[in-house]
């Protein structure tokens, strides 16, 4: 249980800092422009969440395990991020083929 909690936190942190950029904000929502201000804050709280995701693993499996299981853990979630990004970008502008 703990380690899906570090996964769903990873999943929210990168895809805070993938709001950060300029592609897949525009694939999301239509407004390109986003301040220097709300860019440090979403990298901030990301980096918040991925370090929590971080010491969760790390607490509850050891560091010998832990470190494999979040460097799993944060490639999958990275992974899913953009795979998720792309289909609901797609769905968005109405690109998806049947």
């Amino acid at each position: 249980m703990i380690t899906l909690v570090s996964f769903l936190l990873a999943v929210i942190g990168l895809f805070l800092i993938a709001l950060t950029q300029k592609r897949p904000r525009t694939s999301l929502v239509k407004s390109a422009s986003i301040k220097r201000a709300q860019i440090e804050t979403y990298r901030i709280l990301a980096s918040m969440l991925l370090t929590i995701s971080f010491l969760l693993v790390i607490a509850y499996e050891g560091w010998s395990f832990g470190v494999i299981v979040w460097g799993t853990l944060i490639s999958v979630a990275g992974i899913s991020v953009s795979f998720s990004i792309a289909l609901v970008g797609s769905i968005l502008q109405g690109t998806v083929r049947k």
